[in-house]
């Protein structure tokens, strides 16, 4: 069967060494400087006035990279929240920097083998 430039078949996934076995990995890049407003709107309002609306009152962190990993795995493996470490994924998607774990878990159900799930924050390279 051809390859297609869509085909992810040969990726692998690694954190702080351990090889996982991938079933889904997403990519997420946001700007974390980017400058929104907050909806200020309250109930003393009528139908029809303006959205009221604010700047942030809060900054982002200097170093977040706004890159977030998601991965699904198989296995019962749970990565412990705040941990840091080397995120390696090769093959569909290139990745070698470090990353702190920002939410895992593990999921057990009937009829399927265990399965878990882990989101990642890129540091800056």
């Amino acid at each position: 069967m051809a390859s297609t430039p869509h085909d992810s078949a040969g990726t692998t996934f690694t954190f702080g060494g351990t090889t996982f076995t991938a079933t889904s990995i997403t990519l997420t890049n946001t700007d974390p400087n980017a400058t929104d407003t907050i909806d200020i709107s309250h109930l003393g309002q009528t139908t029809g006035e303006s959205v009221l609306s604010q700047d942030r009152p809060l900054l982002g962190s200097a170093d977040d990279t706004g890159v977030e990993v998601s991965v699904e795995y198989i296995g019962s493996s749970s990565l412990t929240g705040g941990t840091t470490g080397t995120l390696a994924i090769t093959g569909g998607l290139s990745i070698n920097r470090d990353a702190t774990v920002s939410q895992s878990a593990v999921t057990l159900a009937v009829n399927d083998v265990i399965r878990g799930n882990a989101t990642f924050r890129v540091a800056a390279s």
